[in-house]
């Protein structure tokens, strides 16, 4: 009995490592297949470092997903989204509702460029995607899920940067400002576009150097100061 129950601990030792395995080769799997999906479907460059996708749970991670711009706008990382974790209900997924229990996103950083003609890589990248669109033939195979509500969001944005080159061309960067600040309770798509936008404004005024706080001075002990009176510019009685 003891022999047969040191052979079974050691089989269940092996079918763990086994299952290990089999989840990093999957996950690599799905890695390298999602890279060139979005390669295809977008026309730009992709890197995603990570995949990990486990729809018997309810759960989704990306880890380290950079967009590249078009050449034309010189090739270098439009957006990195250091993180997109999603945790959702699978019984309401297969009714083809979606509803988030977990969302968490941070955006590790955005780049906007303006070329001399006074275009934007944004624009290069519309331009871009519908070019690749119209090339296609995209067949939808399910109906587009409906939006069941989210129970709680973690959104964090990094920093931006913004290039002109139609006149010093040198980067400018600013830090979003955004740091797990936290959405709860919404139950649709409308509340939810509610909810963020001011989160979007205070991020849009920061990119764009506007409403940044003013450096608070460091309070003192010592009175104010007065300042000494010039003794001949005095009048005499």
């Amino acid at each position: 009995m003891k022999f047969l129950l040191k052979w079974a601990f050691r089989l269940f030792l092996v079918l763990l490592v086994l299952l290990a395995v089999l989840a990093l080769s999957f996950d690599t799997l799905v890695t390298g297949f999602a890279e060139k999906k979005l390669r295809k479907q977008t026309g730009l460059e992709v890197r995603l470092d990570k995949l990990e996708l486990r729809p018997w749970s309810g759960r989704a991670r990306v880890e380290k997903l950079v967009v590249y711009n078009p050449a034309e706008f010189g090739g270098g990382p439009l957006v990195d989204i250091a993180e997109l974790h999603v945790e959702y209900d699978p019984a309401l997924a297969k009714e083809r509702k979606l509803h988030l229990n977990v969302l968490r996103f941070h955006l590790a950083e955005l780049n906007i460029i303006i070329n001399k003609e006074g275009q934007s890589n944004l624009d290069g990248v519309r331009r871009t995607v519908e070019r690749v669109r119209r090339g296609e033939r995209i067949v939808r195979t399910n109906a587009p899920m409906d939006f069941a509500g989210l129970d709680m969001l973690n959104l964090t944005l990094g920093k931006g940067t913004w290039t002109d080159l139609r006149h010093s061309g040198t980067p400018r960067e600013f830090n979003l400002g955004i740091r797990n600040e936290v959405v709860q309770d919404v139950k649709d798509s409308k509340e939810l576009v509610a909810k963020l936008t001011p989160i979007f404004v205070r991020a849009g005024l920061a990119f764009f150097g506007v409403g940044q706080p003013v450096p608070s001075v460091a309070p003192t002990n010592q009175p104010p100061s007065v300042p000494k009176l010039n003794e001949a510019a005095v009048p005499k009685p």
